[in-house]
């Protein structure tokens, strides 16, 4: 692995095709990985951040962007309700099974919405929401996607934005590699789980990015195991 280099290979769950066991035993893996590396967790605590600001707000939308297997929005609808009693989420993904499989797996019928549509389409459009969020999902563009992304939001009604984000390191490359060996996940996780790592984007290429796009109000914190949040106010 270069970590000089941003790599741009795609990876088995780019196939929006993908389905059956071995897609729903990655989504699985996912959820796995998601709750051992503490990502669930940092969205939580960055999202519990934001609505203590705002003890007033009487209703908020949260929106993820590449839901998956919804295991996010899922964990958070049930810990965030202590806090704010009337928040609803939307997840969005490209692959049909894959909200599917949300669904089914979806144990607050009426707050959590799941919705099928090809998010890197350039005429996807964002629907309106509170918050957006997203893990391990912004990689998927590139330089000049993520620049224009962001521009688009900046003509949305969106108040704030969380990415929750791998950067690209070489220790987290050869970790996961050897870590992914004795951890129950699907072989399609631990072959995309290293790509993944590769396309990732350095903490300066994203600051980059962002400041390309002219928002000029966010923070980029870097987390445990090679994660970062990045925090955007529109």
């Amino acid at each position: 692995m270069n970590p000089q280099i941003r790599l741009t290979a795609s990876e088995q769950l780019d196939n929006l095709s993908l389905s059956g066991k071995d897609l729903d035993k990655t989504l699985s893996s996912l959820q796995l990985i998601n709750i051992i590396f503490g990502n669930r967790k940092n969205l939580e605590k960055t999202l519990v951040n934001y609505l203590k600001q705002r003890p007033n707000t009487k209703k908020m939308h949260i929106l993820d962007l590449g839901c998956g297997g919804g295991d996010c929005i899922n964990y958070l609808s049930k810990r965030l309700k202590k806090h704010h009693p009337k928040i609803n989420f939307t997840g969005i993904d490209g692959n049909q099974e894959s909200t599917a499989y949300a669904s089914r797996k979806n144990q607050d019928l009426g707050l959590i919405n799941f919705v099928t549509a090809d998010i890197l389409d350039p005429d996807f459009m964002l629907p309106d929401c509170d918050v957006l969020i997203s893990s391990h999902f912004i990689y998927h563009f590139s330089d000049q996607e993520l620049v224009m992304f962001l521009k688009k939001l900046k003509s949305k009604n969106i108040k704030h934005i969380i990415f929750s984000e791998l950067y690209r390191n070489r220790i987290a490359y050869f970790l996961f590699k050897y870590v992914s060996f004795i951890l129950p996940i699907s072989d399609i996780a631990k072959k995309d789980g290293l790509i993944a790592i590769q396309r990732a984007f350095s903490i300066s290429e994203l600051k980059k990015n962002i400041q390309k796009s002219d928002v000029t109000n966010f923070q980029i914190q870097k987390k445990p195991f090679f994660r970062m949040i990045i925090k955007i106010d529109l």
